[in-house]
């Protein structure tokens, strides 16, 4: 046929020529339309969402930073009413160290329980008593009652303020009011923070602009009518996600609550910004369906005159592939490169049929390679959990030959532990093994330099033996073999530092371990290794603590007894001493006398130490006993005060009692709890040069509360825990010069402690301290001393 009927039968046919056209056209105009409105949709609903979501996210940490400020702002002005503070002048260096810490803060005011002013404090000036009247103020007046209060937003010119009020410790005690500027708000809009398109601000609960990052709002001015802080204002907080700027554009949104205030926080970013995205893909998806258009055209006539009856044929041969066909074969002889298409079809189709067979094969192969991996991660998981679940070093051991003789598959094994005082190994466990062979084994001491198991250690690696007959070097060469075992795999455990001995695996058959099951018994003995090293380090930590419990004992008993035997010879040294003063022995010289009585007063300090450690070696050994009894809280009061009448006295120490009337009758040990209160007394008059000692008792929810308050130095806080610890005293001079051996306040406090009581110590320098002496009024049964 000629090229001019070839183009008139096209002609001829040109319907079916212009469908083929035509849908083809159409089917690339189609595919790129939705894959266009697809990736439109999704670009928009990321970006849209992404912006949201990144927007509630800095409206959320900003709120969550915003309430932190407040309450530490809140904090710190209740930090300043402690009931410590009893002065004007202490309140009044109070409140400067406020204004000092806290910029926010513009003015401090102390008012009375009548609502007067008592101080008012700024950063320019501080006014006392100015006798202001703020009985009527709502700073008072709403505040009245409540331990903190908040005001509402109030401007000051254009700048937001709020007033926090928080009541003093203690009855009719007054309280502070704080004027706070919101001018710190800025700080959490800065432009680094908010992002170069977007914008951030804060409104109360009306609706006033508190704070925001653009300079063109004004301050104070209502938002209510945005529709985003309308919903907001609304309680309709869940949907709140696009909104207007000031210009009634849209905007997408991001909003939060400070719930301590019940103010928003709101992110937002122009609706033409955050689409941007979409506006450039809809350009290049506009181009892209023009240039598809026209190339799918001239795809389209292309194809309907060379490819339709051939690509069928293809088609065909494809489907017949796709179904795992590989005997079909595709008939194309058009002498082109359709003709070759498809008689590459048919050389793929016997590729494949090949490749099909060999590929099966090769999963199959696969599949069995997995099965054995996962079992085998599986059996090392396994042992993991069984060594970790012991820190009893034989049972690891044990442990660690069974799991290995049966993860290698072998027949037998054993560890041999490394004896480094010998430089030798020894059999620790054995698996699989008949009595005799083990019984050899231990009656024999493996040389480290001069078998494979030393070599194995030096190099850090396994030594595979396949043939132990000609294995010239192997130490129980005849009794494995007499044994039946020809090949052995000999693993180290050890670490860079230090060999902890090493992992023997015995088959009767000949020939290597596969590569594969030596990588696996090198990771097992890894995990082994750490196991050994951790229930090592439990016996030698239990073996420690018995030693110390031991040694702990023996040195209580220790005190004990030489304290009874101290106490014996020095009571005769006393008694003696005591006759000669007594002039029993004839009148002594007056030097003599001085030096008896410097005797005497020594003699009373050593033994009242004797007594201090007698009592505190009885308590750490356990053989201090409580003599429960009834008895009287107002006679141990004064027991006491009688007691410490004549020392007092000699110091100028005025001591006073308040004892709550009709006491009930108490159970426990008089004597130790009036040793107690002698100590804190004694204590008390000791370090008070000038002022009094007040001993105070009563009964409160079935407990003793019997306080000893001086007005001594003070203690400082540091020290507080530290005085009730075994010979520990304030580190002073003054202290030092008050003598004492540390003793007193700890065997006080294990003494109360034995009650199932508590001792407590309120201490401020320069002030005077007050210890607290807590014991239930009815002790049944004695308690151990923490």
């Amino acid at each position: 046929m000629t090229h001019d009927a070839t183009r008139r039968g096209w002609l001829r046919g040109g319907g079916y020529f212009r469908k083929f056209v035509a849908s083809f056209v159409g089917l690339v105009v189609l595919v790129l339309a939705v894959n266009a409105s697809l990736e439109t949709f999704v670009v928009y609903r990321d970006a849209t969402d992404g912006v949201v979501i990144a927007h509630s996210e800095k409206a959320e940490a900003t709120a969550r930073r915003i309430e932190q400020a407040l309450t530490e702002i809140e904090r710190q002005i209740g930090s300043a009413t402690r009931a410590s503070t009893t002065t004007i002048e202490q309140r009044r260096s109070d409140y400067e160290l406020l204004l000092q810490q806290v910029p926010s803060i513009d003015r401090l005011i102390q008012l009375d329980s009548t609502g007067m002013e008592l101080l008012r404090a700024t950063r320019q000036e501080v006014v006392v008593r100015s006798g202001i009247d703020y009985s009527i103020d709502p700073r008072y007046k709403d505040a009245k009652g409540q331990v903190i209060w908040w005001s509402p937003i109030y401007f000051n010119g254009r700048a937001p303020y709020v007033a926090v009020a928080i009541a003093h410790s203690g009855q009719n005690a007054g309280s502070t009011v704080a004027e706070i500027s919101l001018k710190f708000l800025e700080n959490f809009f800065e432009r680094s923070q908010v992002g170069a398109d977007s914008e951030a601000y804060v409104v109360d609960p009306s609706g006033r602009l508190l704070s925001t990052s653009k300079s063109n709002y004004s301050l104070g001015a209502s938002l209510s009518a945005l529709p985003q802080v309308a919903a907001m204002l609304g309680q309709n907080r869940e949907g709140v996600s696009t909104g207007e700027d000031d210009s009634q554009q849209p905007v997408l949104v991001g909003a939060a609550v400070v719930a301590q205030r019940n103010w928003y926080v709101f992110f937002q970013q122009p609706l033409s910004i955050a689409l941007e995205p979409v506006y450039t893909l809809l350009y290049r998806t506009l181009w892209l369906i023009c240039l598809g258009i026209v190339l799918s055209v001239l795809a389209g006539m292309l194809l309907a005159r060379r490819l339709v009856t051939p690509i069928r044929a293809l088609q065909v041969g494809a489907r017949q592939l796709e179904v795992s066909n590989f005997g079909y074969r595709i008939d194309v002889r058009t002498g082109d490169e359709i003709g070759e298409l498809a008689e590459q079809f048919n050389r793929m189709a016997d590729q494949l049929q090949g490749s099909y067979a060999r590929l099966e094969q090769k999963v199959a192969e696969r599949t069995r390679d997995l099965a054995q991996s996962i079992r085998e991660l599986k059996a090392l998981e396994e042992i993991g959990r069984a060594l970790a679940s012991s820190l009893d070093l034989n049972a690891v051991l044990r442990t660690i030959v069974t799991r290995a003789v049966k993860l290698s598959q072998a027949e037998a094994g054993a560890i041999y532990s490394y004896d480094a005082a010998t430089n030798a190994f020894r059999l620790a466990e054995p698996d699989g093994l008949d009595q005799t062979f083990v019984d050899a084994v231990h009656a024999t001491r493996v040389a480290f330099d001069a078998s494979v198991l030393g070599g194995a250690a030096r190099t850090r690696g396994p030594i595979s033996i396949p043939d132990l007959a000609k294995s010239p070097n192997y130490p129980l060469k005849e009794l494995t073999l007499s044994s039946g075992f020809n090949s052995l795999l000999i693993v180290p455990l050890a670490t860079q530092d230090e060999v902890f001995g090493a992992l023997v695996l015995q088959r009767r058959s000949k020939g290597e371990f596969p590569l594969r099951t030596i990588e696996l018994i090198q990771t097992f003995a890894h995990q082994s290794v750490l196991a050994m090293h951790n229930a090592g380090l439990f016996q030698t930590i239990e073996q420690k603590g018995r030693e110390l419990a031991t040694a702990s004992a023996h040195k209580s008993q220790f005190f004990a007894n030489m304290s009874h035997e101290l106490r014996t010879p020095l009571n005769a040294v006393l008694g003696y001493s005591e006759l000669l003063a007594d002039g029993i022995y004839g009148a002594m010289p007056e030097k003599a006398a001085e030096i008896l009585e410097r005797i005497q007063a020594n003699g009373k300090h050593l033994l009242g130490l004797i007594n201090d450690v007698l009592d505190l070696s009885k308590i750490e050994a356990g053989q201090l006993t409580l003599a429960l009894d009834e008895y009287s809280v107002e006679s141990v009061v004064q027991s006491v005060v009688a007691a410490t009448g004549s020392l007092a006295e000699a110091k100028g120490i005025k001591v006073t009692t308040t004892v709550a009337a009709d006491l009930p009758i108490a159970r426990g040990d008089e004597r130790r709890l009036t040793q107690v209160l002698l100590n804190l007394v004694s204590n008390a008059i000791k370090f008070t040069d000038a002022g009094s000692v007040d001993i105070g008792a009563k009964a409160v929810e079935g407990e003793f509360n019997i306080s000893v308050r001086d007005t001594g130095p003070g203690i400082p806080p540091t020290d507080h825990q530290k005085i009730f610890e075994e010979f520990q005293q304030v580190d002073s001079s003054s202290t030092r010069a008050k003598g004492g051996t540390g003793l007193g306040l700890s065997i006080s406090r294990r003494l109360v402690q034995m009650h199932g009581g508590r001792i407590d110590l309120e201490s401020e320098l320069g002030v005077g301290s007050t210890f607290t002496i807590i014991v239930p009024i009815r002790v049944d049964e004695q308690r151990e001393p923490a």
